[in-house]
């Protein structure tokens, strides 16, 4: 009868313990969208950005939101709580529906019992018994309860107990005081031990990688109690090792009627990489402030000193079109990664390089550099991060050429010569679910980087700068957030919106501030280009125009994609490709005190995705919505959309997503 009627409104009234969106959020009966997200509905369907069905009443789903809004109540401890539902035609022909609740008082856990747990180790009852989810007082979630059930069976499972299940869950209410008690139920069975493990190798091994570095990988032994946490834990240590490319370890219970045999066979199956791998490669960018293009060439050597260490090679050489000879950068570097330092959850590198950098035959550098980390693996997905490098800078020529003229003093010919060492602490969260194409989840990375603390304590391991010589240090603490969310609007992984933050500050202190000293210009920050404000170029974009491309001290962005699959029913190769829209906004500033939003450039554009395995390739057009340097017409309305617009928009080339 109303399947053609729009619904105009959703209401609810008489909630006071949960905020309406909280509750509508949980209908199935929504209001109708914006009329233009549904004429584009209408137009190009369901897929298309932006796009949003129209809703038409429907008569049992309303009933059943009415249901679900009392099991809602009633699973949040508000047992007598009562709720109704009405609907009505408004002026427009369209339906307005209003729910009308009356929550009455929530019930307290009065007492929480468990089942069947006490033939457990008094170990095991301690760790249950520690930190309960469900304690007396505190309003009943039904929720919580099946958390509290999942932390129990978890702490069994990883305390000899893997096939524990719950029996049951019973919730008594309390006519006396409207309080209620619960009670778990357990079977845990008999408590298993690690038994023989047994290893499968596939392919052709190569590295001869010795039985003590993969065993001593596992964290545990025959005979130790059963875990489940240390199976998987095992794994990871093995994938971190870098040495295979198939890691698998499974436990082969034995029967539950089997009363006398408590161990559990394991089978490790492994898959060697290859010990020796060399990767060339063709790179075009603009990292010179032009087009520039040249080569680069990897050779990666495992299992180095036999006990899973890596070594890796890496040269390249960068030419700006069309003289690549007055414009050029060549780099190389050597890399030594120990997957395991002191423990499983730690790991270290070392690496060096050098690099040779000049520009237009008016200056000309060498950068040496040596780098020693270590990884600090907190949980899966949890990583510390703390270095040190330690670098030696040259440059002849107009180092102002290099450096900026803005933000040094020097002479037009003088020889420049640093040495800086730097030590830098991170810490990151990856909550995303897919390393390469996430979908849901979020990411968070928190940096502090300083140089020139401990040389002014008189401790530094090695020498800095030198008067007599002519040798300069900087000194400046670095801080530096970065946020990225994702979220899947289709819930199948088609339409994936993100949003990404970044917020970078440098402030020199001492000789560096007094003498205006710069930082290096690898530690500097810049703005635009693939993968920051995508309507300008790399190193185009700043508050300062003649900071842009020599790099400056404090730098915000802001982006927000909405990427779409194009051929998701197909089953050939059209189904890599992907359409994007994006905004991004931001700028780069002399200092954090310098920082002023109105002067924050903005871009929009679009751009397309090709899935690979590695991750997608991609192409960007990003055009300039708002130009803060701009001497007049500063917004793109303002312009001539051809000519001003689009004519003077950017390419931008990437592997992998902007963020």
């Amino acid at each position: 009868m109303f399947d053609s009627i729009e619904v105009a409104d959703v209401r609810v009234e008489g909630n006071s313990s949960f905020a309406d969106g909280t509750l509508l959020d949980l209908l199935r009966t929504q209001s109708s969208p914006w009329w233009l997200t549904a004429s584009i509905y209408s137009n190009f369907g369901a897929r298309f950005p932006f796009a949003q069905e129209p809703q038409y009443f429907d008569g049992q789903l309303f009933e059943d939101d009415i249901a679900l809004l009392r099991q809602h109540y009633k699973n949040t401890g508000f047992f007598s709580a009562t709720v109704e539902g009405s609907w009505s035609r408004n002026e427009d022909g369209e339906i307005d529906v209003l729910f009308t609740i009356e929550e009455g008082e929530p019930s307290q856990i009065d007492s929480v019992g468990y089942r069947n747990l006490s033939a457990l180790p008094d170990s095991v009852l301690e760790i249950v018994n520690r930190s309960p989810l469900l304690r007396p007082g505190r309003r009943y979630r039904a929720d919580e309860v099946y958390a509290e059930r999942g932390r129990v069976l978890e702490i069994l499972a990883n305390n000899g107990f893997p096939r524990a299940t719950l029996d049951s869950i019973t919730v008594e209410r309390k006519l006396s005081n409207n309080n209620v008690v619960i009670k778990l139920s357990f079977r845990h069975g008999r408590r298993l031990y690690f038994g023989e493990i047994t290893e499968s190798i596939t392919g052709v091994d190569e590295l001869n990688l010795a039985r003590k570095i993969v065993y001593d990988r596992l964290d545990f032994d025959e005979g130790e109690v059963f875990s489940l946490r240390r199976v998987n834990d095992a794994e990871t240590n093995l994938n971190r090792l870098g040495v295979f490319s198939y890691v698998s370890l499974t436990s082969t219970f034995p029967p539950i009627e089997n009363m006398s045999d408590s161990l559990v066979p394991m089978k490790l199956e492994l898959q060697p990489r290859k010990r020796f791998e060399i990767a060339p490669g063709l790179i075009v960018s603009n990292q010179l402030n032009g087009l520039t293009t040249g080569g680069e060439v990897s050779f990666l050597m495992r299992n180095v000193f036999a006990g899973a260490q890596t070594l890796t090679t890496h040269f390249n050489l960068l030419g700006r079109i069309p003289n690549v000879t007055s414009t050029y950068l060549a780099t190389s570097q050597l890399r030594f990664d120990q997957p395991y330092l002191f423990s499983n959850r730690n790991s270290g590198h070392i690496v060096g390089s050098y690099s040779l950098v000049g520009e237009e035959n008016l200056a000309s550098g060498n950068i040496l550099s040596l780098v020693v980390g270590t990884d600090r693996y907190l949980s899966k997905r949890a990583t510390a991060r703390l270095s040190w490098a330690y670098e030696i800078s040259e440059f002849s020529g107009n180092a102002a050429a290099l450096f900026g003229r803005v933000f040094i003093n020097l002479d037009q010919n003088e020889t420049v010569n640093f040495r800086n060492s730097i030590r830098t602490f991170s810490i990151e969260n990856d909550g995303t679910n897919d390393l390469f194409n996430p979908s849901e989840g979020a990411f968070v990375k928190a940096m502090i980087e300083e140089a020139g603390l401990l040389e002014q304590l008189g401790i530094s391991p090695l020498p800095q700068e030198n008067d007599a010589r002519g040798i300069r240090s900087t000194q400046y603490i670095k801080y530096e957030g970065l946020i990225r969310m994702f979220w899947d609007l289709s819930r199948n992984n088609t339409t994936i919106a993100g949003t990404k933050f970044r917020l970078g500050v440098i402030s020199r202190f001492g000789r560096s501030l007094e003498e205006d000293l710069p930082v290096p210009p690898n530690r500097r920050y810049y703005a635009g280009g693939a993968q920051s404000i995508r309507g300008w170029t790399a190193r185009e974009l700043a508050a300062n125009p003649e900071a842009a491309y020599f790099g400056s001290n404090a730098l915000v962005e802001f982006s927000s994609e909405l990427r779409w699959q194009l051929f998701p029913n197909e089953r050939s190769w059209l189904d890599g490709f992907w359409f994007v829209t994006f905004v991004d906004a931001g700028n780069l500033w002399e200092g954090f005190e310098n920082i002023n939003l109105a002067q924050t450039a903005i871009a929009f554009g679009v751009g397309i995705r090709y899935n690979l395995f590695f991750g997608p390739i991609r192409v960007d057009f990003g055009m300039k919505g708002f130009n803060p340097s701009a001497d007049h017409n500063r917004w793109f309305w303002e312009k001539q959309l051809w000519s001003e617009v689009i004519r003077k928009g950017a390419f931008q080339f990437g592997i992998g997503h902007a963020f």
